[in-house]
């Protein structure tokens, strides 16, 4: 959490969950159009579906949070087994094509930071469902960190330790 709290000063001063809600909103969109972004640039068909995948799930949290909003139901769809990409990715790297484990690197980041936003919250949530709400949202996020993680383990041999 204290990235977020360092990268975002006035993340600790939000004047309210709503505040805190419309910006979590904001890292959606921002995530979704990275990953769209870099689906449309690159040329390799596993990065190509796996940028599909994140801006897809990350389109899914920005609905979940503006639900959240209108006062609807706090329920997250329980996310669906993620796409194995491993075998796909396995055979796309090279040491020539280093670019798309460099955007991998900057989503971790996005995905770490969402989670982080997402604990944030809940740590200063007095209502019992919204902190389930924001705690299941940042598992989401931690998935998907996992599941970049993992890729760049099988591409690379290196795993990040977190």
């Amino acid at each position: 959490m204290q990235d977020v709290a360092n990268e975002f000063p006035n993340v600790g001063n939000i004047g309210s969950v709503e505040d805190a809600v419309k910006l979590g909103i904001s890292f959606e969109d921002q995530g979704r159009d990275f990953y769209l972004e870099f689906a449309e640039a690159t040329t390799d068909p596993a990065a190509k579906d796996m940028f599909i995948y994140l801006a897809e799930e990350e389109k899914k949290h920005a609905k979940y949070l503006q639900s959240y909003l209108k006062g609807e139901d706090l329920s997250i769809d329980e996310e669906s087994d993620m796409p194995d990409f491993k075998e796909a990715f396995a055979s796309e790297f090279t040491g020539e094509k280093l670019g798309e484990v460099g955007v991998m690197l900057a989503a971790m980041r996005l995905e770490r930071k969402t989670e982080d936003l997402y604990l944030m919250l809940s740590s200063v949530s007095s209502d019992a469902v919204q902190r389930d709400f924001f705690e299941k949202l940042a598992a989401v996020e931690r998935g998907h960190y996992d599941l970049i993680d993992g890729l760049l383990g099988a591409i690379t041999g290196f795993r990040m330790q977190t």
